[in-house]
């Protein structure tokens, strides 16, 4: 059954946009929030554009970001992608991400928060951001999910960042708040909205404008924004997004703080151009070929000090049921290990006082099935962490596509082995001098044919 795209009039998205100019004409506009928007790559700061899988053009308002060439094939379908060089994202997606300076150098070091952070295409791109420097200086990124079915392709897409330097929680922001008040130099939220720029993905329909629709979002955004400034630091970094239009979702919400008087517009230099107010700027579906997006700068003040926390004890690596050392090589960095229920996580020796206590899940190094403890495939993915895999097969395209797609590897090694091409890891397998089991997880295989 064919879809039938919302057909909206000049005059309801008049009334959504409220005081809020719209660059174009309105027939445009409506025109193009059906059309769906080919996704763009949001690619790591170490690969270089010309070796993308496909040919691209960049995207103006985010220095990572490359938008494929019309024709091109499916980069999501490549070796490159495989290994973790980009990620999949709509364009619009990326303004918050400009927004927080994640392509830049600001970052780093910093201890930040994605209030509502799955599928995790921001947050792991605000984890490479904080971890652009040495070890010792490293940043950290909680990223937290209220909805616990939305925490493993989180869990997934922060683990192929291929850093330790993350948790993941799963609270109401207002128990968040209160457990970690002003914990944070940077916090992002990406917020609950009624969703108009997913009308051209068939995620929204035509109550996406209504008025209700609209009201019922704005007064949650309200609610998850007063915890949100309770977070920040004094003086730090509020970014706030939506994907709608609706000014009483977007520009509104930022009036509302700014006259509390806990924030200030925090303009971001090279994005004046997208500006609608001090602060706050907008992709435009008809402008700037994406589904189109808000994001807003602010700067956090507080009138008393955040209440300290009495810190505990790091856990050691001796602490944990198994050696991990028969997988793992330990850098001269002290190790934090943490064992929940049926899996050990590694977390980096930099992490937050607060890290383990607060966790649900985080950088896994080993999982349990049955009785027998396995290496996680997360583990296998460290590129930049206090604890990498020991034993490493290097492999050629073609072996590549193979591991992939879930089958064997052949090999002389024994014992448990990461695949790597070129040095990025792709997964686990278990060798006996002949065959590599493949354990690469269902959800990481790609089925059918890569291009290289």
């Amino acid at each position: 059954m064919n879809r039938v795209k919302p057909d909206f009039s000049p005059e309801q998205i008049a009334a959504a946009l409220g005081q809020i100019h719209c660059p174009g004409s309105l027939n445009e506009f409506s025109a193009a929030m059906a059309q769906p928007w080919r996704n763009v790559i949001r690619h790591r700061r170490e690969i270089d554009q010309k070796d993308l899988p496909v040919p691209s053009t960049p995207v103006d308002w985010y220095s990572l970001g490359r938008r494929p060439a019309k024709d091109s094939g499916s980069p999501a379908r490549s070796v490159a992608y495989a290994c973790g060089d980009f990620f999949i994202q709509d364009a619009g997606s990326l303004l918050a991400l400009a927004v927080a300076g994640a392509d830049g150098d600001g970052l780093r070091g910093k201890t930040v928060c994605d209030l509502c952070a799955a599928p995790g295409g921001k947050a792991s791109a605000l984890l490479e951001a904080v971890t652009n420097c040495d070890i010792e200086s490293r940043g950290f990124v909680l990223a937290n999910e209220v909805i616990r079915n939305r925490v493993a392709p989180l869990q997934l897409n922060l683990a192929r960042a291929g850093s330790d330097c993350f948790a993941v929680s799963s609270l109401d922001p207002e128990k968040l708040a209160d457990q970690l008040p002003q914990a944070f130099d940077l916090l992002l939220v990406d917020a609950p909205c009624s969703g108009q720029a997913m009308v051209s993905r068939g995620k929204q329909n035509q109550s996406a404008l209504s008025a209700h629709q609209i009201q019922h979002s704005a007064s949650r955004q309200q609610r998850i924004l007063e915890a949100a400034v309770k977070l920040v630091r004094d003086g730090g970094q509020l970014v706030y997004s939506t994907c709608t239009f609706a000014e009483a979702e977007n520009e509104a919400q930022i009036r509302l703080l700014i006259e509390q008087g806990v924030a200030q517009p925090r303009p971001v230099a090279g994005l004046q151009k997208y500006e609608t107010e001090p602060g706050c700027y907008r992709c435009w579906p008809h402008m700037h070929q994406c589904a189109g997006s808000f994001a807003a700068s602010l700067t956090i003040q507080h009138s008393e000090p955040a209440k300290t926390r009495k810190a505990k004890r790091k856990r050691k690596l001796n602490r944990t049921p198994i050696a991990l050392t028969d997988w793992y090589e330990e850098t001269d960095f002290e190790s934090r290990i943490h064992t929940k229920d049926s899996v050990i996580f590694g977390f980096s020796p930099s992490a937050p006082d607060w890290a383990e206590q607060i966790a649900i899940s985080g950088p896994e190094l080993a999982h349990r099935a049955g009785q027998t403890w396995k290496p996680a495939h997360a583990g296998a993915l460290r590129r930049e962490a206090s604890l990498k895999p020991i034993n490493k097969i290097e492999v050629d395209q073609e072996a590549c596509k193979q591991f992939m797609r879930g089958e064997p590897i052949q090999t002389n090694e024994v014992g448990w082995n990461t695949i790597q091409l070129a040095g990025r890891p792709l997964g686990w397998v278990k060798a006996n001098g002949k065959i590599g089991k493949n354990h690469l997880p269902s959800g990481a295989r790609m089925s059918g044919e890569l291009t290289t």
